[in-house]
């Protein structure tokens, strides 16, 4: 489960995939593994985070919010898959407090990532 580069239509999308992850500590594992990978990284991100079947919880939010803002100059994009319920309500917390516009959440991968690659004019 840990992040990896993917390619979609000749672009390049980090793709971070929490599908079923219920452990505290696995999440934040790669979510800091998500964020290294995001340093070493040119800019101008697409990022594709898929959270169907996982639970919210107050330390990896923690853990966001301080990593996050490390790379937020870094991305171009990020798109979420299965954001339901008190995650939607913790996600839109974290976009008032970091101010990012450039997040959206979709109901599937494919969705995602269509908007991803779609280029600004």
């Amino acid at each position: 489960m840990d992040p990896e580069w993917i390619e979609f239509k000749g672009k390049k999308i980090l793709h971070i995939d929490y599908r079923g992850v219920k452990d505290k500590d696995v999440s934040l594992s790669i979510l800091r593994k998500a964020i290294d990978m995001e340093k070493r990284s040119e800019g101008n991100l697409l990022i594709l985070q898929n959270y169907e079947g996982t639970f919210a919880n107050k330390e990896f939010m923690d853990e966001v919010k301080k990593l996050g803002k490390e790379v937020a100059d870094k991305v171009k994009r990020n798109a979420l898959v299965g954001i339901t319920g008190i995650k939607k309500v913790l996600l839109q917390a974290y976009i008032t407090f970091s101010g990012e516009k450039n997040i959206k959440t979709f109901g599937t991968e494919e969705e995602a990532k269509e908007w991803l690659i779609i280029d600004e004019k």
